[in-house]
C-alpha cells in the first residue's frame, strides 16, 4: 500500500513516497533505502518477499530519489535527517510499538545522526553493510569541501544535464553496480540496467545523486563519528558486514564493530540488502532479539 507524506524541508513542503507492506498488528520495521545514484525504496523487495506477513514493513523513497519529490534545492545530511524525524514521527501516530530501524549503506548514517534524539523508541537498529563517506571521498581521501565546484557545475542548467546524462550511461552504470554494488554479475541484464537507468534519470534526480556522489550527504568528516554515535544509542546495534565490500568502504564497517552488540557476515557488497535479501531476512528473522 502506498502513502503520502508531506514534509517541511529546505523551506519548502517535499512530497514523500512510503509504501507499507505486512499485517498492521505485525511488529514494526522500518526499511531505509541506501542512498546512492540508483537509490530507490524498491531495493528491499527481495527481503520484503521473504519476510511476507510475518512482520509490517514500511519503506520509503529519500527525498530527492525515487518516487519522492526531486526539486533542486541543497542536500546534506541534516535535510535527511529531517526527513527521517518527519517519517519516524509519522509512524509513532499510527503504531505506537517500538520500531526495529533497518538501514542499508549511507542510510545507516542517517539513522545513527538521530540516536540520541530517537532510539530509545527503537527495538533496534540494523545496520546494512553501512557507509557514512560519498564515493568521491573515499576514493581520494579529500573532504566533501573539494568537491563543491561539481555540485554546482551538475547544478547548472544546459551544462549540468549533459554531464549528468554522460555520468548515468549505461555503460558507467554497470561499471559501478559490478564493482561495488552487486556479486552477481548475471544480474546485470540489459533490462535491469536499463530500469537503474531510469530511476538515475528521472527528473530533478541529478541535484540529490551529486550530493551523495560529492560526499554532500556525509555527516562527518572522520570515522570517529562512528562509534561516537554508537555510543549514543539507546537500543541494540546489530551491524551486518558485506563480506566482498570494497576494501575501504568494510574497513569503516569494522571500525563500526567494535560498538555493535552483534555482528554478522553476509555476501556480497554495498547492495547485499538488494541481491541477498531473502537471506538477511532468514538472519533477521532468526534472531528474535534484533527484531522483535
Amino acid at each position: 500500500m502506498l502513502e503520502t507524506l508531506q514534509v517541511d524541508l529546505a523551506g519548502r513542503q517535499l512530497r514523500l513516497v512510503l509504501e507499507r507492506r505486512g499485517p498492521a498488528a505485525a511488529p514494526l520495521g522500518l526499511l531505509l533505502p541506501a542512498l546512492s545514484t540508483v537509490s530507490s525504496r524498491g531495493e528491499w523487495q527481495a527481503l520484503a518477499e521473504a519476510v511476507g506477513d510475518q512482520r509490517q514493513l514500511v519503506s520509503f523513497d529519500w527525498p530527492g530519489f525515487g518516487d519522492s519529490d526531486r526539486p533542486a534545492i541543497s542536500y546534506d545530511a541534516a535535510l535527511l535527517r529531517s526527513a527521517l524525524r518527519a517519517v519516524l514521527s509519522y509512524l509513532r501516530t499510527t503504531n505506537r510499538q517500538r520500531i526495529t530501524v533497518i538501514a542499508a549503506g549511507h542510510s545507516a548514517s542517517v539513522a545513527l545522526g538521530l540516536a540520541a534524539e530517537w532510539s530509545a523508541r527503537w527495538q533496534s537498529l540494523v545496520a546494512v553493510a553501512p557507509t557514512w563517506r560519498g564515493p568521491l571521498p573515499t576514493m581520494t581521501g579529500w573532504p566533501p569541501q573539494q568537491f563543491s565546484w561539481l555540485q554546482q557545475v551538475i547544478a547548472a542548467p544546459l551544462i549540468g544535464p549533459a554531464l549528468y546524462r554522460l555520468n548515468t550511461s549505461r555503460a558507467v552504470l554497470k561499471l559501478m553496480l559490478r564493482r561495488h554494488v552487486w556479486l552477481d554479475p548475471d544480474l546485470l541484464t540489459p533490462q535491469r540496467i536499463r530500469e537503474q537507468q531510469q530511476l538515475a534519470r528521472s527528473p530533478g534526480a541529478r541535484f540529490a545523486s551529486v550530493a551523495f556522489v560529492t560526499g554532500g550527504l556525509d555527516p562527518a568528516v572522520d570515522r570517529a563519528w562512528w562509534l561516537q554515535q554508537a555510543r549514543l544509542l539507546q537500543c541494540p546495534l546489530q551491524l551486518v558486514v558485506a563480506a566482498q565490500a570494497p576494501p575501504r568502504s568494510r574497513s569503516e564497517m569494522e571500525a563500526l564493530a567494535a560498538a555493535a552488540d552483534q555482528v554478522s557476515v553476509v555476501p556480497g557488497r554495498l547492495g547485499l540488502h538488494q541481491e541477498f535479501g531473502a537471506l538477511l531476512a532468514r538472519q533477521l528473522l532468526e534472531n528474535v532479539a534484533s527484531i522483535d
